[in-house]
This record gives C-alpha cells, sequence and structure tokens, in this order.
C-alpha cells in the first residue's frame, strides 16, 4: 500500500510518501509562513523523485492538529481535494499522536508517553498515549495550563514506571517537569513503598521532538490496518482551544434576557438581517407568553442574535435560535444554546426537544455538537416542501 502524508500543523512542512511501513521519500521546509505556497510544490517533487503519481496512492494521511490553525486547514484542504478528485480514502493523524510514534521505538507496556506542545502563554496541548503491543492507544488529549496538565500525567504514576517527553512542549518546561516528578519519587519514599520511588523520566532527543511526514504515514498506516478511515467528510481538525481572536471574540458576547426594546431595535432590520424564515410578529407574540423564555447575545451593544424556549410542564420546547446574517459562524448559536440550556435547567426543565430543517445542516451540527438525538421526522413540515428533522436531549 502507497501512502502519502502530510503534515502542515507546525513550522516544519513535511511530505512523506511511503509504501506500508517502508519510507520512499520524505521532504520537509521549516519555514512556517510559506506552508501555502510550498506544499503543492514539495508534493509535485515527492511524486518526480520516485516516480509515482497520485493515480498510485492507495491510502492519504494528514495531520489534524493541534497547532497552527492557518496550518491544519491547509494541510487539511489539500488532502480533501485529492481524496475527491481520486476517491482515495483518508486517515487523520493527531500531531500529539504524530510525536508519540517518533518515541514507539523506545516504549514498552509500562510506558506513558506525553507529547506536548507548547501553547504559549503557559499552555500546552498533551496527548498521553500507551503503546500496548506495539497498538498506540490514547488515554487523554487536553489542551490546558502546564501545572493542571502535569497534575493529571501524576495520576498515571501508579500504572506507568516509565514515562517519556516528547515535543518542544517537553523542551520549554523541562525543568518544571523534572521538579514535579522529584516530588512524586520523594513523597512515594517517605510513604515507604521505596520500590516504587525509581520512576523514570525520559525526555526525547531535540529531533524526536520535531513533527515530521514520517510518523504521519506510519500512524496512518496502522490505523487504515484497523479500519479506521474514511472519505474527505471524515477529516476534521483538532483544536483543543480556540484561536486567542476566538477566544477574545467569544468573551466580549453577552447573553441577557430579550427585552422589549431589543424588539423594537431590530424589527426594521429583521427579515433582511436576521432570518426570513422568522416572522418579528410571531417573535412578539412568542416573547409575551408568560411561559417563554428569551435570551439576545450582544456584540459590543450590538444585537447579533436571539432565541427562546417555551416551557410546557418539564419539557422546553426550542422555539428558535437566530443569528445575524453577516455574524455568523463565529460562535454566537452556541453561546446562545449553551445559554438556553443552562436556563432551562434552572426552570427545573428534564428535556428539550426541537425540529430543524433537514436542509440546515450548520444547525443540525450544532445540536449534534450539544448531543441533541434525532427523535423523528415530520415529512413537508416547512412550506410543505422541506422535512423537519425532531431532536431531543436530557439534561
Amino acid at each position: 500500500m502507497k501512502i502519502l502524508a502530510i503534515d502542515t500543523s507546525s513550522q516544519v512542512c513535511s511530505v512523506t510518501i511511503a509504501e506500508d511501513n517502508n519510507i520512499l521519500i520524505n521532504l520537509n521546509n521549516d519555514d512556517e509562513k510559506t506552508h501555502s505556497a510550498k506544499l503543492m510544490p514539495m508534493v509535485d517533487e515527492a511524486f518526480k523523485t520516485t516516480g509515482l503519481t497520485l493515480d498510485n496512492i492507495d491510502l492519504l494521511s494528514c495531520c489534524t492538529g493541534p497547532g497552527s490553525f492557518t496550518g491544519v486547514r491547509i494541510g487539511i484542504a489539500t488532502i480533501k481535494a485529492f481524496a475527491d478528485v481520486k476517491n482515495i480514502p483518508i486517515v487523520g493523524v493527531s500531531s500529539l499522536e504524530s510525536l508519540a510514534y517518533n518515541v514507539k521505538q523506545n516504549c514498552d507496556n509500562n510506558t506513558l508517553v506525553c507529547s506536548l506542545i507548547d501553547a504559549k502563554n503557559n499552555n500546552v496541548y498533551c496527548g498521553l498515549y500507551n503503546f500496548s503491543d506495539g497498538d498506540c492507544t490514547l488515554l487523554e488529549m487536553m489542551g490546558e495550563d502546564i501545572d493542571n496538565v502535569l497534575n493529571s500525567i501524576k495520576n498515571y504514576v501508579p500504572k506507568f514506571s516509565k514515562f517519556i517527553f516528547v515535543g518542544n512542549g517537553s523542551e520549554v518546561y523541562k525543568n518544571k517537569i523534572i521538579l514535579e516528578f522529584n516530588i512524586i519519587a520523594n513523597s512515594i519514599a517517605a510513604n515507604g513503598e521505596v520500590e516504587n520511588s525509581n520512576i523514570n523520566v525520559v525526555f526525547a532527543s531535540s529531533t524526536s521532538n520535531i513533527q515530521n511526514g514520517i510518523s504521519i504515514a506510519t500512524a496512518g498506516y496502522n490505523k487504515f490496518l484497523k479500519g479506521e478511515y474514511g472519505n474527505s467528510s471524515s477529516l476534521l481538525p483538532i483544536y483543543l482551544k480556540k484561536s486567542q481572536a476566538e477566544r477574545t471574540l467569544e468573551e466580549s458576547i453577552q447573553i441577557l434576557p430579550l427585552t422589549e426594546e431589543d424588539i423594537h431595535t431590530i424589527s426594521p432590520i429583521f427579515a433582511s438581517e436576521f432570518d426570513e424564515f422568522w416572522n418579528i410578529d410571531i417573535l412578539k407574540n412568542d416573547f409575551k407568553n408568560e411561559n417563554s423564555t428569551y435570551l439576545v447575545a450582544k456584540l459590543h451593544n450590538e444585537i447579533v442574535g436571539f432565541a427562546g424556549f417555551l416551557k410546557v410542564v418539564d419539557e422546553a420546547n426550542l422555539m428558535n435560535i437566530v443569528t445575524k446574517v453577516n455574524k455568523r459562524q463565529l460562535g454566537i448559536g452556541a453561546k446562545l444554546l449553551s445559554a438556553v440550556i443552562s436556563e432551562a435547567k434552572k426552570q427545573n426543565c428534564t428535556s428539550i426537544t426541537l425540529e430543524v430543517n433537514a436542509n440546515n445542516l450548520p444547525a443540525i451540527h450544532l445540536y449534534e455538537k450539544f448531543n441533541f438525538k434525532r427523535i423523528g421526522l415530520r415529512k413537508k413540515y416547512y412550506n410543505n416542501t422541506d422535512d423537519a428533522i425532531l431532536m431531543a436531549i436530557q439534561i
């Protein structure tokens, strides 16, 4: 099986072609700002050097992050295009698992691999892995403050005797890691558990701390053999933490009770800037219902969305959740839905139900992200043409 693997999630752009576990070529470029310009020429060079073409490739393997937000998108978009054109199966490999594969040869069943990627401001992306009989198992993945991550890692001391730290985060926080494990060892010895006080802490070499396409290819091949692959739609990025810009924006969004003044403000622009489907008069009538609850999202005092539900006994029916057209895909809908769930719990509701247009894929994805389940279907519910999917969640 011939595999094309790429990794654009870090400072290094890497392109690898492998045949099963044999590496045919591996190319790297370490200028993070040129990934979009260098990736395709590197892929072309790899094909020319090996005498292969995309027609010869049986599997595509791509790094899905966490890492550079822009870099991750570049790699995934490229691999998705290749898959769609040639109908080639895809495997996604996280950058943390890729780093774990860099030290696989030094692992046994009693080894915990701690992959750490520096996320700045005392934060890291962390993946904890064990190679049991050569098979890589993810135990935990997080994007947290380094102190919180080390507290999580310490919980694995009774189970593992060897800890390998790999990734640039292990270099940045090496002294802190050593200090924490010295404290653990001294505590164990003080409790009389001398036989377990000799914890083996290993730091990977500087070359192993660099992500590369070789590990993406190797991990991808192993995943394929276990049936863990799909088409282009199955490849999704792993971020763990939102970008600073997204976090700043989200912190600026206020969720407040909807007022009559808010309705008056949005009335003139409702149909053109919110959603043609919802009539402003319907909103006004729903708002006046004593059993309804409406919340509004404001960004710098501008109304950018609203949501409401009707309480019937102990069930909340989500009547609508709307975001201003030019402010969509900014997380406003998710923040509103989260607030609705919290408010419904406060009102002692035990479930939330809703119906959504079967063609509204972004909304369906949002609800499923919050663990809403499909419970039914209403044929031609919208304008006697589009079906409505019924969804519900227990809270």
